[in-house]
């Protein structure tokens, strides 16, 4: 059993750029921890984390791959792969959750996409085991945190009808849940920021 999680006492305050266009600093290059929480590493997501990223998504179970891919598999393409980790910390912000007891294991991703409008699309994911522990949470408290410095001015996603976590989640972050006109299956979840 792993133990309860805690809001985090450190957040990511430089990590990418904004909708500002003022200059960002970012520790990708040199491999830094951005966060160190608890039993875990949080830090941005880059390209040479692909195979961990893979081995991640591997790892999540059929339930969980699609509550956050919103399709049915049991792996996603390469392309995708590339996709979720080549990413600029700019427009697309990404961080991911490494294991301490397992180095090199991750264990939960967190990301927003701005688009020109300065409103991002958010998703998370955590891995089946470290679920309902507070990380998604710490997650996501870290990524909205960093969105609202960096002027996003509002912060969006899709939501499985049946993923009653995240919409769990999403409440206690005080998203506003609604009917998302283009696919009955799920709902759109917002906010403000």
């Amino acid at each position: 059993m792993l133990p309860r999680m805690r809001p985090p006492q450190a957040s990511i305050n430089s990590i990418a750029g904004n909708c500002a266009d003022e200059p960002a600093t970012y520790p990708a290059q040199s491999g830094e921890v951005a966060v160190k929480y608890e039993a875990t590493q949080i830090r941005p997501i880059r390209v040479a984390m692909s195979q961990a990223y893979r081995a991640f998504v591997d790892a999540l179970s059929v339930a969980s791959r699609f509550n956050r891919f919103h399709v049915m598999g049991h792996t996603i393409h390469d392309s995708v792969v590339k996709h979720l980790t080549d990413v600029d910390q700019l427009n697309h912000v990404a961080l991911a959750a490494f294991d301490d007891a397992e180095p090199g294991r991750m264990i939960a991703e967190a990301r927003y996409i701005v688009d020109e409008h300065c409103s991002a699309e958010w998703a998370i994911a955590v891995t089946d085991r470290w679920q309902r522990k507070g990380l998604g949470m710490t997650l996501a408290s870290i990524l909205l945190g960093h969105a609202r410095t960096h002027h996003v001015i509002r912060v969006w996603g899709t939501v499985q009808r049946s993923n009653k976590p995240m919409q769990l989640l999403a409440r206690r972050l005080a998203f506003t849940e609604r009917y998302y006109q283009r696919d009955s299956r799920l709902v759109l979840i917002e906010r403000g920021l």
